[in-house]
């Protein structure tokens, strides 16, 4: 066993403790109706919980869903179960995470249309943080996928499992996903659906990963079971990369408008310094700069502002000023 392997498993991997694993992933199914059942009520549960807490912009209610959620289990076990050379298992555990992803969206559909005033598609918190993914939501699936694949694998890491649910975005991005749809609201499902996927496959590949150094891998000893490990690993990497790249692109624009934004607030606050007035608000967005200013006595003049966007860079098609409060 090497020493990276002895680190990541914290010593000699335990063979007794495999079957535990399995049962907790589900890649070992000894009592179907006690297991399903556990896991299919959690989730449909869960996914109410979820649907109501983004209904009612309430983080403290989301957080709540996804700590009861056990969606990961199946997507760690079937990295688990390639791992160890369970094509069979891994294919089950494939299927029962799809199912359960499908499963939260037509729930949270049916919970959405349920609930007196809807859930809100525009202007909430809980819905815009999980319809545009960046690049940084693929970093924390794939740190809390390696957490969750130690926390199931090592014995002393198991009280790490809450803040992995907490940290990977799993059942509320379906649960968008699903009262979007109810709404006929395609390009909000669309980009939830989106982080979801983007989850997946880096859970995925972060599982492989630790479970590969951890020293499981070496359990699957045919060669068809190696050629389908090899086969998942690259799927996870090549799903992952190709993910990367719009998520990239969301990232970028979301950089370029913050540049853009902290450039249009260096110029208002330049364009202000010898006047009576302050700052009250700078909106700069789809190209335009709206600013609202506070003060008395003479009006700046507008012109300069754009002379000042310009020497600073700023791409910009219209200025506007609000004037809030002016004294004679």
């Amino acid at each position: 066993m090497s020493v990276v392997s002895r680190i990541f498993a914290g010593g000699k991997t335990n063979a007794e403790r495999i079957p535990e694993i399995e049962r907790i992933t589900l890649v070992r199914v000894d009592n179907p109706v006690k297991q399903y059942s556990a896991f299919l009520l959690c989730l449909v549960l869960s996914a109410v919980i979820a649907t109501c807490g983004i209904a009612a912009e309430s983080s403290a209610i989301v957080i709540g869903a996804m700590l009861i959620a056990p969606l990961m289990s199946p997507m760690i076990g079937t990295s688990f179960a390639i791992a160890t050379g369970k094509r069979r298992q891994a294919a089950r555990g494939l299927l029962v995470a799809l199912s359960g992803a499908a499963a939260v969206v037509a729930v949270a559909g049916v919970a959405s249309l349920a609930i007196p005033a809807g859930v809100p598609l525009v202007g909430n918190g809980e819905v815009s943080s999980r319809v545009s993914p960046r690049l940084v939501d693929l970093v924390v699936a794939v740190a809390s996928g390696a957490v969750g694949a130690l926390a199931v694998g090592r014995d002393d890491v198991f009280d790490a499992i809450p803040g992995v649910a907490i940290s990977v975005s799993i059942v509320p991005p379906l649960c968008v996903a699903g009262a979007a749809l109810a709404q006929g609201a395609q390009a909000v499902a669309s980009g939830a659906l989106l982080l979801f996927t983007v989850n997946f496959f880096a859970i995925q590949l972060s599982c492989n990963a630790v479970f590969f150094l951890m020293g499981f891998a070496g359990r699957a000893q045919d060669g068809s079971s190696a050629k389908a490990r090899l086969l998942w690993y690259a799927t996870a990497v090549v799903g992952t990369v190709l993910l990367a790249v719009p998520l990239a692109a969301a990232s970028n624009e979301v950089i370029e408008q913050y540049s853009f934004e902290r450039g249009a607030a260096q110029s208002v606050r330049e364009w202000l310094r010898e006047s009576s007035y302050e700052p009250v608000s700078v909106d700069a967005s789809g190209g335009a700069v709206v600013v609202e200013i506070a003060g008395e006595g003479t009006l700046p003049d507008l012109d300069d502002l754009r002379i000042l966007l310009r020497e600073s860079k700023v791409p910009v098609e219209d200025v506007k000023m609000r004037v809030t409060r002016q004294y004679s």
